[in-house]
């Protein structure tokens, strides 16, 4: 089980969304490097980083920050998202030491884009399955698309996906409560391992993930609930070590 603290750059710095919507950005950092050192210090071992502008635009805009992060963090499991649209980003992003790439709106528009992705590759690719309004969402979220959620899981199945991000935006940076009822959906509907994301603001919402007991669950992304102080950094350490 990985427990990946979120670090989202918007304009270079870092930020959350409340709900996905753009105009409703808080900063936390000017600085993301300085979010990275914090955690190294404190021994976080993984991480979910954003390119909230990127996902936006489908460019990698802050890449230059997310690179100076990767530095910082050393070894540590770094996962990045966010306007990865063709293999050369992948390739980009995988050269510079990032361990996976999360890739979602490519998939949906263009659904033989997965095809062309090497099987070296493919492997360090997880999909991003996000959810609002019981429609799937593309575009930094921003726009809902016209495929349906269980033939999208049976596309990824059929080409070997191993690993999704689940988010429930509509809870993603509310510190409302995480969507059980989702997670339990999804894990009905596809044998491909989940990372849980979206309105995990406690630890008790932590312990709500794990009492669904399958090993299909495969992390679980934190993000408002760090910067507001409900969870911290040595709590998500503790866990990762037991």
């Amino acid at each position: 089980m990985k427990f990946l603290p979120a670090i989202d750059i918007m304009g270079g710095k870092c930020v959350r969304l409340s709900g996905g919507d753009y105009s409703k950005s808080k900063v936390y950092s000017e600085n993301p490097r300085e979010i990275g050192l914090q955690w190294r210090d404190k021994g976080i071992r993984a991480v979910h980083v954003v390119d909230l502008d990127g996902a936006k635009k489908g460019e990698l805009l802050n890449i230059s920050t997310i690179i100076e992060l990767r530095e910082i963090l050393g070894d540590c499991y770094m996962q990045v998202g966010g306007g990865i649209r063709s293999v050369d980003a992948i390739n980009t992003y995988l050269d510079a030491g990032i361990s996976k790439v999360i890739i979602g709106t490519k998939i949906l528009e263009t659904p033989t884009f997965i095809e062309s992705i090497p099987d070296s590759l493919l492997k360090k690719v997880i999909i991003d399955v996000a959810i609002k309004n019981n429609n799937l969402v593309t575009d930094g979220w921003l726009e809902k698309s016209d495929v349906s959620l269980d033939n999208f899981l049976k596309q990824l199945e059929k080409n070997s996906v191993t690993e999704i991000v689940l988010t429930d935006v509509s809870k993603d940076g509310m510190l409302s409560g995480v969507n059980i009822e989702l997670i339990e959906n999804i894990l009905e509907k596809t044998n491909i391992s989940v990372i849980a994301s979206g309105g995990i603001s406690s630890l008790n919402d932590i312990d709500k993930i794990c009492e669904i007991n399958s090993n299909r669950i495969s992390g679980m992304i934190i993000g408002k609930a760090i910067y507001e102080g409900r969870i911290t950094i040595e709590d998500l350490v503790k866990l990762s070590n037991k």
